[in-house]
């Protein structure tokens, strides 16, 4: 097959993409191997956290192949692509391919799935079924990331629904069913809108002569850059079909009206999973619910896979309407940051995974100002900021991902020392366990931002990029920063410091496995807070294609 210029195939033609979903299948296959060869727990638990190795290797093979600075076509260009026609009846083909929105996530995906992995080593009951999970868990958010056909891209969403929901109902806490429950409805619905729009998208194409589900072209449309000869914006395609079949007749002339109905169609499903107020009170239950290494793994990662189809699919497809409505997602990020972070300070004398939780709810509304900071009518701004809002977006959320991991790892830890997650039953931790506390002292600090680590210069691109479109909003999203530090420093203080329970006189400090599970996650975070350089290189050049969309439609 043929490819444009803005794709770009894999130099050494292997295909490095489709090697990275199918590595963590074969694993899937070997823990049923061992099974079959009834090998023990132990051994289970040794193969796979060693296995994960594998698709961390190949990922940073792909990152060593990924020319950041590569542009084709008046866009950041789409790398080392696989594209091969699957059903031709409808356009249908199997296309893979990474850029700066997705190679960050990816490489994630790959230091997380093993620290999830290592958090699991207590679990007994049915450890190879566990360990399966994660697995098929890794590949589906895998998959999601490199997908560029709708098909896959769609089926690869849903289907990471189905391993986080065993793991939170199977592993889970006491109302672990209730929390699993939630959170599929609540992502299944949200995702009925994206797919019925994505079926009329294909038939306004069909009629246009362009029948596909090809991600890059619909965004390329929505951009108003040429596909295939196709001449004219998505919006006037959808437009068009609409005026064909007739439903103008009752809606009414106005084609940004059907480009707002896609938008909101889109929107709502990816907010669901990235926990935008109002759609966010699945996520208290289930990150409070489940397993160690389900908590590890919904945080890092998926909660990231509502922001990247933002990115991948809202803003490219239908620009006007997200700048449009850019002020309604400032205001929800808004009310998320400050609602998250009270909530985080309502529970310092309650549950610490639910403490956690709520600062992420605080967190993931930076990544959503972010967003609504880019494509929002300016007040005077240039390309720079948004620019610089969207690079702080992808750097808060592999930050995110980074400490908020480690904080779950190490509250997981806590548990298996104490049986408890209530933060009234601790106090002086630090005199019997000082490399722990020393340990949960830098992942917090990490996760509340401190100057130096990863986590300060997402908020402070975000915050930057924003300043310069969404002024009000940035200004009042500052309580949201204090108001989450104080309750991560209650948190700690509730834990640690004071009087020493008595009963908690010889619990075990780290170990040295938890110790460098920890280590690489803190060295990380600390490296990208004094050179970021490593995630906005390799978002900047799609980054500035893309908020060059919304400089374009205020000339």
């Amino acid at each position: 097959m043929t490819l444009p210029p803005y794709l770009i195939p894999s130099p050494d033609g292997v295909p490095w993409l489709t090697l990275l979903v199918l590595s963590t299948l074969v694993g899937i296959a070997l823990v049923g191997l061992a099974g079959w060869l009834r090998l023990p727990d132990r051994a289970v638990r040794l193969g796979v956290t060693a296995w994960m190795g594998v698709p961390f290797t190949i990922a940073l093979v792909i990152w060593s192949r990924f020319d950041a600075g590569a542009t084709a076509a008046g866009q950041g260009a789409v790398q080392l692509v696989e594209k091969i026609p699957w059903i031709s009846a409808i356009r249908v083909d199997y296309f893979l391919g990474v850029d700066g929105l997705s190679l960050p996530l990816i490489l994630l995906t790959v230091v997380m799935a093993p620290v999830a992995a290592l958090a699991s080593w207590g679990v007994t009951d049915r450890p190879k079924a566990h360990y399966a999970l994660l697995l098929l868990l890794e590949a589906a958010m895998l998959g999601y990331f490199v997908a560029l056909d709708f098909f896959f891209f769609f089926i690869f969403w849903e289907f990471s629904l189905v391993p986080a929901f065993f793991l939170i109902q199977s592993w889970g806490r006491e109302n672990r069913r209730y929390a699993a429950f939630k959170f599929f409805i609540y992502t299944m619905a949200g995702s009925i809108g994206l797919l019925l729009l994505f079926q009329v998208i294909y038939l306004a194409m069909r009629q246009a002569g362009l029948p596909t589900w090809n991600l890059v072209d619909l965004g390329r449309l929505g951009q108003g850059l040429p596909v295939e000869g196709v001449a004219g914006t998505l919006r006037d395609i959808i437009f068009a079909y609409m005026e064909q079949i007739g439903v103008t007749d009752v809606l009414g002339r106005f084609p940004l009206l059907y480009t707002s109905i896609a938008f909101w169609a889109i929107f709502v499903a990816f907010a669901i999973k990235l926990a935008v107020w109002p759609f966010h009170t699945w996520l208290p239950d289930a990150y409070a619910e489940a397993p160690t290494a389900g908590s590890i793994l919904l945080s890092a990662v998926m909660s990231k896979m509502g922001a990247y189809g933002m990115l991948r699919i809202l803003l490219p497809l239908v620009p006007d309407a997200a700048q449009y409505f850019a002020p309604v997602m400032g205001g929800l990020a808004l009310i998320g940051i400050v609602a998250g972070a009270f909530g985080a300070l309502a529970n310092t004398g309650g549950d610490i995974k639910r403490l956690i939780g709520y600062t992420s709810i605080n967190h993931m509304g930076y990544v959503m100002l972010g967003i609504a900071a880019v494509a929002a009518l300016p007040g005077a701004t240039t390309i720079d900021s948004r620019a610089m809002a969207l690079n702080g977006v992808m750097m808060q959320l592999v930050a995110h991902g980074l400490s908020t991991g480690a904080l779950f790892f190490l509250a997981g830890s806590l548990y298996a020392r104490t049986g408890s997650w209530d933060l009234m039953d601790f106090g002086g931790l630090r005199v019997a366990a000082p490399t722990f506390a020393g340990v949960m002292g830098a992942a917090m600090f990490a996760n509340l931002g401190l100057p130096g680590m990863a986590g300060f210069v997402g908020e402070f691109f975000i915050f930057r990029g924003a300043w310069a479109t969404l002024p009000l909003f940035s200004t009042l999203a500052v309580i949201g920063l204090i108001v989450t530090a104080l309750a991560l420093l209650l948190m700690y203080q509730r834990i640690f410091l004071g009087p020493l329970n008595a009963q908690w006189k010889t619990i075990a400090d780290l170990r040295p496995a938890e110790l460098w599970t920890m280590l690489p996650l803190l060295a990380l975070l600390l490296l990208l807070g004094v050179y970021p350089a490593p995630i906005i290189g390799l978002a900047n050049a799609t980054a500035t294609q893309l908020v060059a969309v919304f400089q374009n439609l205020l000339s």
